[in-house]
């Protein structure tokens, strides 16, 4: 008599038997604020196994081995917040193809960063398109539920408090923010083969890693951030984890990635974006080297940031971008007026 299963797909119908099979045909793995477990499934849909019913899963399944390692010792130590469960119930509500973009914009009305961010991404495919956004519910239409998803993801974790007394968590998003400015900004002079929204998110999650290390430690998150404005210290944040033997943000953003449930090329440039291009394993530029790329930009245009670049990774990413120094030139003048407006609005 054939067992029954863990779980059926209410979309596809598919049938999970094990926990292996299950782990192996779902991502996505999360765990909302009231403890419930959301996946995907591999036809994409959300599911939710409620908590409790099976105590089989663990979220270090999902790292690399240096993740899992750094995951075991921070865990015992502290906890990273779940999302919101209103998040998860959106993210469901994307999947369901009876519900209208008008029943998302009231949702997505609750969390006013992420309604703005919104209309910013409509407004600038606008722009392009020559199409006129009217609402809310437009601009979700507008964008399409892929994206909508992933921006959800993002306002929710930028919403968690912080405890840290030098490190900004307000500075560290708008920051982020324009660095995802310049991911698109990059993708568009250069007709790179992503779109405008995958690039934005790469560019602003790329260091998500530091706000792990402010959750976890914001002692340690302080200290680095007093050493980036110290005059007889500068250098930049990988610079600080290596003078306190400290946590690599890449790992520690790998993790927190996973456990919120990013996509796999979020988190791939999470994880890459300090990697030298010349270790790509294609001639086809990767949408973490978008992301790195946009991420030495925003250090070479923002004023007072010059000494966080990475002089060796900024010129090998020109190179492998194919830039000249006349054309960088153009794009710091393009940039800081790009970063002026966002200061404005």
């Amino acid at each position: 008599m054939p067992s029954e299963p863990l779980k059926i797909c209410n979309s596809c119908r598919r049938k999970f038997l094990t926990p292996d099979e299950f782990l192996s045909n779902t991502s996505r793995w999360r765990i909302c604020d009231q403890g419930h477990l959301w996946y995907n499934c591999s036809c994409h849909s959300t599911g939710i196994i409620l908590k409790g019913k099976f105590d089989w899963y663990n979220p270090s399944q999902q790292l690399s081995a240096n993740a899992q390692s750094i995951f075991n010792k921070i865990s015992s130590q502290t906890q990273l917040p779940h999302l919101p469960n209103y998040v998860m119930e959106l993210q469901r509500m994307m999947e369901d193809p009876n519900a209208t973009a008008e029943q998302m914009a009231k949702l997505v009305k609750y969390d006013s960063l992420l309604a703005a961010t919104i209309l910013r991404v409509a407004n600038n495919q606008k722009i392009r398109d020559g199409q006129q956004i009217k609402s809310l519910s437009h601009a979700i239409v507008f964008i399409g539920v892929d994206s909508l998803r992933d921006m959800v993801l993002i306002a929710a974790v930028s919403r968690f408090q912080l405890k840290t007394r030098v490190f900004s968590g307000k500075d560290f998003w708008e920051k982020a923010f324009f660095t995802g400015r310049i991911a698109e900004f990059l993708v568009e002079k250069l007709n790179l083969e992503f779109t405008a929204e995958l690039a934005f998110l790469a560019g602003s999650t790329c260091n998500i890693g530091k706000i792990v290390q402010a959750i976890i430690d914001p002692i340690t998150a302080d200290s680095y951030a007093s050493e980036l404005s110290n005059m007889d210290i500068m250098g930049n944040w990988t610079d600080a984890e290596q003078r306190h033997k400290g946590y690599d943000h890449s790992v520690l953003g790998e993790i927190g990635g996973a456990l919120w449930g990013f996509p796999e090329e979020l988190l791939e440039s999470i994880a890459l974006h300090h990697q030298s291009p010349r270790l790509a394993k294609t001639r086809v530029l990767g949408l973490w080297e978008v992301a790195a790329f946009a991420n030495q930009l925003s250090h070479w245009v923002i004023p007072g940031e010059n000494h966080q670049m990475d002089s060796r990774l900024f010129k090998e990413l020109a190179l492998r971008f194919k830039i000249s120094p006349e054309l960088l030139d153009t794009f710091q003048t393009q940039l800081d007026g790009m970063r002026r407006t966002q200061l404005i609005a």
